[in-house]
């Protein structure tokens, strides 16, 4: 079943240092009807842009350079709004998926993804967020 029109126009931001897989991303979660998407290659940028936009989604890779996953998910946890953001981490080291839920991930998902897999958990995610009992909680499901 696809997903609602409520969750199709949620916002989501991609962060990934390899432009490629942003386009990837960007073009899947397109054709899967998500609309209202942003991307940075710049970790740096991602605390200034969720006060600015208020993001309901993020995915964001773990290995970048000048700052990682880890970083960023410390710098949004500070910030006014950052602890209710949805964020799907998407690492090739799946050795790094507990730390990565302890940190403030909501789910993790390792490289090579399969596009499909990508929507499932996104829609999945923003499913849970539109859910009353799972807001309450504060949760997202891992």
């Amino acid at each position: 079943m696809p997903p609602s029109t409520d969750l199709l126009a949620a916002r989501i931001l991609i962060v990934d240092d390899q432009s490629s897989n942003v386009r990837l991303l960007e073009h899947t979660l397109r054709r899967g009807g998500y609309a209202d998407i942003s991307s940075t290659t710049d970790p740096r940028t991602v605390g200034p842009m969720h006060l600015e936009n208020r993001y309901d989604l993020i995915l964001l890779d773990l290995q970048m350079p000048v700052m990682n996953g880890f970083e960023v998910m410390h710098q949004l946890r500070g910030m006014e709004g950052g602890s209710r953001v949805a964020i799907l981490v998407i690492s090739a080291d799946p050795s790094h998926m507990l730390a990565a839920l302890e940190a403030g991930g909501s789910s993790f998902l390792s490289k090579p993804f399969k596009l499909p897999d990508v929507l499932e958990r996104v829609g999945v995610m923003l499913e849970k967020r539109q859910d009353p009992a799972a807001r309450a909680a504060g949760s997202c499901a891992r």
